[in-house]
């Protein structure tokens, strides 16, 4: 009972016996069918990191370039902008994994597991 699944909390224990809490069962049958949902919640994670990634590249990029070659003033509100892209992403990240450790924490097991 002290193992993963009697943590789970699906067991009840009665005058030294266990029953199966339904319920409970239930419960983790749904979360699990949720996993998929999580999935995509890390697939759209890795995408807009992916996505920050290539804009600060880029940003970063133009501006050597610009520094040193074209002094442009074009291509220095290109920067500024694929900046404000960059840092847009990097709340749009935050508030990605605010909301994952929001779900992961709201989906825990707040009782504890007969036994």
């Amino acid at each position: 009972m002290k193992r993963r699944l009697g943590a789970t909390g699906i067991f009840v224990g009665v005058s030294g016996k266990y029953y199966l809490d339904e319920a409970r069962l239930q419960q983790i049958e749904q979360r699990r069918g949720g996993m998929e949902g999580q999935r995509s919640t890390m697939r759209g994670l890795i995408s807009l990191r992916m996505a920050r990634l290539a804009v600060g590249a880029a940003a970063l990029i133009l501006a050597v370039v610009n520094i040193f070659y074209f002094q442009n003033l074009e291509l220095r509100y290109l920067v500024i902008t694929l900046i404000v892209i960059w840092i847009a992403l990097t709340l749009a990240q935050f508030f990605y994994l605010s909301r994952i450790r929001r779900n992961f924490s709201s989906s825990s097991p707040t009782t504890q597991p007969a036994g």
